[in-house]
C-alpha cells in the first residue's frame, strides 16, 4: 500500500460524507455547508463555532463586483505581509464552480499555534468568503480532512426574500424607502442598495447599512469625537472632508451626524456620504453613500430608513 494511501481515502470518504450531509445555512445568509462534528452555529457571527476548542468558520458575502479587491488579500505577498506562512494553495472544486482554499499559519513562531483557512469564490452575483481558525490544541478533534470537506461542501442557494431578510434582524425596518436589503445578519447588520445592480459600489448606484456596535454609548462631551472614531475606523477614506458635524435626535434618542465629501480613487468621482449614530440602548451606526449628481435623493431616502428604525 503506498504512503499515504489511508488518509487520501479518509478524506475522500470524508468528502463523500459532507456531500451527502444537508449543508447548514447561517440565518440570513445565501451560503451555507456541512460543518465538522462538534460545530454548532455561531453564537454571535454569521457561521459556525466550537466555543470549548476555539474553532470557528466564520461565513461571509459581500458583492460580486468586490471580488477582485479581495482576492488581493490571498495573493502569497499579502499573507506574507500579514505575518503569516502559507502551508497550501489549491482550487477547490465547489457544488457551484470552484473556489482559492488557502491554509496558513503565523510565521515564525509568533502568535498563538493555530492554523487558519480562507476561501474565495463568486458565482454570477456574489462574492463568498469562509474563513476558518483551528488551534493546533485542537486539529485531532478538527484534522485537515475534515475542515476541507467542509470547505468543499460550501454552496449559495438562491436570492431570499425581503420578508426573509427582516426577520432575521432583531431591529424593525418600517420603510425601505425604495432601497433593497443585499443582505441581512442577526448580529443586526443590514446591507441595501438603491437600483438594479447588486452592488455596494457607490460609484454605480447608492448604498445604505445599519450595524450595531458593541460598544458603550460615549458621555454627551465625547460625541462628537467618538462618531469621528467610528467613521475614520469605517471608512478609512483619508481624502474625506467634513461639511457638516452635529449632534440631533433620531427616533427621540440623542444621535450624532456627520456628512463630508471625498474622491473615489478608482474613477475621480466626487461622493458624499453620512454617518448617523444612535444612541442608546448601545450604539447603532447607520452610514450611506452616493455619487454627488445622486446624493440629494439618496440623502432623502436615507433619511426616511432611519427614521423607520425601531425596536420589534
Amino acid at each position: 500500500m503506498p504512503p499515504g494511501f489511508l488518509t487520501l481515502l479518509f478524506s475522500f470518504a470524508l468528502a463523500t460524507l459532507a456531500q451527502a450531509a444537508e449543508p447548514v445555512f447561517p440565518p440570513g445568509s445565501r451560503v451555507g455547508l456541512v460543518p465538522p462534528a462538534g460545530m454548532t452555529a455561531g453564537a454571535s457571527f454569521q457561521g459556525f463555532e466550537d466555543r470549548a476548542r476555539l474553532v470557528s468558520l466564520i461565513v461571509s458575502e459581500v458583492s460580486a463586483q468586490t471580488y477582485d479587491r479581495i482576492a488581493q488579500d490571498f495573493t502569497p505577498e499579502a499573507i506574507r505581509t500579514a505575518g503569516m506562512e502559507e502551508l497550501s494553495r489549491e482550487t477547490l472544486p465547489l457544488a457551484q464552480g470552484e473556489g482559492l482554499l488557502v491554509v496558513t499559519r503565523p510565521s515564525g513562531g509568533q502568535g498563538a499555534p493555530l492554523r487558519k483557512w480562507a476561501l474565495l469564490a463568486r458565482n454570477q452575483d456574489l462574492t463568498v468568503v469562509v474563513l476558518g481558525v483551528v488551534p493546533e490544541a485542537a486539529r485531532e478533534a478538527y484534522s485537515d480532512a475534515a475542515m476541507r470537506a467542509a470547505f468543499a461542501s460550501v454552496v449559495v442557494r438562491s436570492k431570499l426574500t425581503p420578508d426573509e431578510m427582516l426577520a432575521v434582524l432583531p431591529y424593525r425596518l418600517d420603510d425601505l424607502a425604495g432601497f433593497r436589503l443585499l443582505r441581512t445578519s442577526p448580529d443586526g447588520t443590514a446591507v441595501m442598495t438603491l437600483g438594479p445592480q447588486d452592488t455596494t459600489l457607490p460609484v454605480a448606484q447608492p448604498y445604505f447599512m445599519i450595524t450595531p456596535r458593541p460598544v458603550e454609548p460615549p458621555a454627551a462631551a465625547e460625541r462628537e469625537r467618538f462618531a469621528q472614531r467610528m467613521m475614520a475606523g469605517f471608512l478609512n477614506r483619508p481624502n474625506a472632508r467634513v461639511v457638516n458635524s452635529e449632534p440631533l435626535r433620531i427616533g427621540g434618542v440623542p444621535g450624532y451626524q456627520i456628512v463630508a465629501i471625498s474622491i473615489d480613487p478608482s474613477t475621480g468621482d466626487e461622493l458624499a456620504m453620512v454617518q448617523w449614530l444612535r444612541f442608546g440602548p448601545g450604539v447603532v451606526q447607520m452610514f450611506g453613500m452616493a455619487r454627488r449628481d445622486q446624493w440629494e435623493t439618496a440623502l432623502t431616502r436615507m433619511r426616511a430608513v432611519r427614521d423607520g428604525f425601531g425596536s420589534k
